[in-house]
């Protein structure tokens, strides 16, 4: 096992829960006062869950190998289209229509996010004993956050107290959730680090 590429990908996850959290509060900041902002800091958000998936892949869990890895693929993809919208909705080159349901870029990002909830609902509860209670549980809670958001957003668009519920748990929960993953990330590469692991 190449135990410093290991430490390198734990690295990664705890970088990349802390872009989470602090793209996070960006985006809470600039949802009304910067919307070109707000679209480039929560695609900054997501994308900061991809190392983190690595990272689960890496410390593992109850789920065969393969699964797991087909789980990093799709999540990992979703991420990546997710994101994608949003930087080109940032750039004025994507134009995301906020009042109607389930079509073009709205659509896309949506559908993407179904992934991205249905992922940290199932990575936190098929995690390892090294995903402590409070991660584990406030994970799956964000998951539903995001599955909720985007089934309003396809279902109802934008206006809806469905896709604002889900929307208030992701803008919220989530960057809240990526502090402490990345805590947790750096708590268990420190002594993998020091050579205590």
């Amino acid at each position: 096992m190449n135990v410093g590429g290991r430490i390198e990908r734990i690295r990664w996850a705890e970088a990349g829960g802390y872009a989470i959290g602090l793209a996070g509060l960006v985006a809470a900041v600039t949802f009304d006062a910067a919307r070109s902002i707000f679209y480039i800091a929560t695609a900054v958000m997501a994308l900061g869950l991809a190392p983190v998936m690595l990272g689960f892949y890496e410390l593992g869990g109850r789920t065969p190998r393969a699964l797991a890895l087909g789980a990093l693929s799709i999540g990992g993809l979703a991420v990546f289209v997710f994101a994608a919208v949003f930087l080109g909705a940032g750039a004025g080159i994507v134009a995301i229509d906020n009042n109607l349901a389930a079509e073009g870029p709205l659509a896309i990002f949506s559908a993407a996010a179904v992934v991205i909830g249905l992922w940290l609902i199932g990575a936190p509860i098929l995690a390892g004993s090294w995903l402590t209670l409070t991660p584990r549980w406030l994970g799956v809670i964000c998951g539903l956050a995001w599955l909720v958001e985007s089934i309003g957003l396809l279902t109802q668009g934008t206006q809806s107290s469905v896709t604002t519920i889900g929307g208030i748990g992701v803008q919220v929960l989530f960057p809240i959730w990526g502090v402490v993953i990345g805590r947790l990330f750096a708590a268990i590469r420190l002594p993998m680090t020091s050579g205590d692991r």
